[in-house]
């Protein structure tokens, strides 16, 4: 289901039902339902983000690093339930996770 979070299993239903509306109240989640509609959109181009991406102020630029970091992380976990249409991404989160679990990324 779209925008269905997974939860580890040892939780409870009422810590799973505060995590989730913590989630939902923040301004990541409000940043993420975003960036959702823009990429729902077949004229995006994931180039044309990337070197805009680039316009933003060095430390902003890290931020976002980590941010993606973090991203790949939740992707790579295994408890994360997937399908044939987002398999790959996991599998490609898990391989990327060998790597960046080395790297420290310092907040400037």
């Amino acid at each position: 289901m779209a925008g269905q979070c997974n939860y580890i299993l040892t939780k409870n239903e009422s810590e799973r039902k505060m995590e989730r509306f913590e989630i939902e109240n923040s301004r990541e989640f409000k940043a993420a339902q975003e960036l959702e509609r823009a990429l729902n959109d077949y004229g995006w181009n994931e180039k044309r983000f990337a070197l805009a991406t680039t316009t933003f102020h060095q430390t902003l630029q890290q931020t976002l690093f980590r941010t993606i970091v973090e991203i790949l992380k939740v992707y790579a976990d295994p408890q994360r339930r997937t399908d044939l249409r987002n398999e790959a991404s996991k599998e490609g989160a898990k391989k990327l996770m060998e790597v960046l679990e080395e790297l420290h990324i310092p907040f400037i």
